[in-house]
């Protein structure tokens, strides 16, 4: 993700912590509800940036909360996981700033 963060700052004003927060959703009906929530939202589209020789795709933005924090779910159009994982960004590390280690349950708001 850090070689969108020009893209990022541009069009959603995010100075993006490299990286993202990689959250699964363990419950199957949850993955269900989340998809079908996102369908139905606004989203922001993040053209790719130009590198030569580079396959690089759109990415979807959404906006949300965790913990209080304003925050992003991006939806790569290229991307390893599948439905089941969230991937945020924000401006700081979302690890560092919850003291979150793997395997910790966290809440996500999202405003379908």
């Amino acid at each position: 993700m850090s070689i969108y963060s020009k893209e990022f700052r541009k069009v959603l004003g995010l100075n993006p912590y490299p990286g993202t927060l990689n959250i699964k959703i363990e419950e199957g009906d949850l993955v269900n509800r989340y998809s079908s929530c996102l369908e139905r939202m606004k989203y922001i589209i993040i053209e790719p940036p130009k590198i030569p020789g580079a396959k690089l795709g759109k990415v979807l933005a959404y906006p949300a909360t965790f913990n209080g924090l304003n925050v992003y779910i991006v939806r790569p159009a290229i991307t390893v996981y599948k439905l089941d994982v969230i991937e945020l960004i924000a401006e700081e590390s979302l690890r560092e700033t919850f003291s979150l280690k793997d395997g910790d349950e966290v809440e996500i708001e999202i405003n379908c």
